[in-house]
Order: structure tokens, then C-alpha cells, then sequence
């Protein structure tokens, strides 16, 4: 049996996915001339963009700085990849605005256009995701051990406010499999207040199928 190691992004990027494919998804069923709905739309556009950009900016600040700092050059490629995304959300960002103040009519038209380049869009990060996943995954598990990859994922959630710490928890549960939800649930019972164990397991069971819920639940009981 192949040794398992810590996986530095497949539960990130399981979530981000969630993210992606959601936000399509609603951008796609989106109508355009009802004010309501374009209200609603934007607000979770906006919190879309606010994910992305804050997981690139917490893969440079502490997962690129890593490698970098025991292989000098190693990033660069993703670097340029992280300058490209940047690029391509602000696009999309400035569509959303451009919605927001524009006629019906208009409207209509921008959010074909939106729906087109958000789904470029997801198209070029899937391809980020999946070199990520196997050409840095393969660089960290040749020059760390899991201690040092742990601490720095722990780096990366004492980095995050703590009011931003939740954001994902949504997604999280919608995209991870029983075992690794109810994983996440008892390293937070043991870790964190009462309180924010019990806000979580609330969470996971609303979002969650209710037959997976039922094994989160048997399994953290």
C-alpha cells in the first residue's frame, strides 16, 4: 500500500473547486433583467473573487516562500500563473460593475459575455489546480516532512483574521467526503471552543447530503 502523505492542496483545492463550479453554475441560471436577482448575483460574485484572491495570496505568501526559500526559482511558473488569474478575476470583476450600472437591455448581453469569460476563466485555473496538485504537490513530499508541512498549513489559518476563518466551512463540507469532513470536525472539537465545534457541525449537516451527513454524525459521535 502506497504510504500516504500530507496533502498540501486536495482539500483546499476541493473546496476552491466547489467555489468554481458553483459560481458557474449561478452566473448560468442568472436573470439578468430581475434587479433582485442581479442584486443577489453580484454579492456572491464579489464573494467568489474575495475567496480566489485570498487563497492565491496565502499560497504566496507561506507555500511559495517555502519552497522557494529550499529551491530558489522553483515557483516562477506559478508566479506567472498567480499574475494571469489576477489579471482575468479583475476582468470579471469589472464586468460585474459594468452590470450593475447598466439597462436591462444591456445587462442581458453582459451577463452572456460574463458567463464566457468566467468559464475561460475557471478553464485556465483548472489547469493551475491540477499542476499544483501534481508538480508542487511531488516538490513539497521530496523536501519536507509532514511535521514542517503541517506547521505550515497551521501558519496559513493563524495568518487568516478570525472573522474570515469560516468563510470556506460551506464549501468545505459540500465538496469533502464523510471521512474528511468528520476528520476536520473532531481536529475542531479538540481544538477550538465549544461553541465554534457546534456552528460547524450545524453547518456541515445543513449543506450536506443527508446520507453523508448521517456518517459525519455516527462517525464524530
Amino acid at each position: 500500500m502506497t504510504e500516504q502523505r500530507f496533502p498540501v492542496y486536495r482539500p483546499m483545492h476541493k473546496a476552491i473547486r466547489h467555489v468554481l463550479f458553483s459560481s458557474s453554475r449561478q452566473i448560468g441560471l442568472a436573470d439578468f433583467t430581475d434587479d433582485a436577482v442581479i442584486q443577489e448575483f453580484l454579492a456572491a460574485l464579489n464573494r467568489t473573487i474575495g475567496i480566489l484572491r485570498e487563497h492565491r495570496e496565502y499560497e504566496d505568501t507561506h507555500l511559495h516562500r517555502a519552497l522557494e526559500r529550499k529551491l530558489p526559482g522553483i515557483t516562477a511558473r506559478f508566479a506567472e500563473d498567480h499574475e494571469e488569474d489576477e489579471l482575468l478575476i479583475a476582468e470579471i470583476e469589472q464586468l460585474g460593475a459594468r452590470i450593475k450600472n447598466a439597462g436591462e437591455a444591456q445587462r442581458v448581453a453582459l451577463g452572456i459575455e460574463l458567463h464566457e469569460r468566467f468559464n475561460a476563466y475557471v478553464g485556465m485555473y483548472l489547469g493551475h489546480l491540477y499542476r499544483e496538485e501534481t508538480e508542487l504537490q511531488k516538490v513539497f513530499w521530496d523536501n519536507f516532512t509532514d511535521a514542517e508541512l503541517i506547521a505550515i498549513r497551521a501558519a496559513i489559518f493563524r495568518d487568516i483574521p478570525p472573522g474570515r476563518r469560516g468563510a470556506l466551512l460551506p464549501e468545505m463540507c459540500a465538496s469533502y467526503n464523510p471521512d474528511e469532513v468528520s476528520l476536520f470536525l473532531k481536529r475542531l472539537r479538540a481544538d477550538a471552543p465549544p461553541e465554534v465545534f457546534q456552528r460547524a457541525t450545524q453547518t456541515a449537516e445543513r449543506v450536506m447530503q443527508p446520507a453523508m451527513w448521517a456518517k459525519v454524525r455516527a462517525r464524530i459521535a
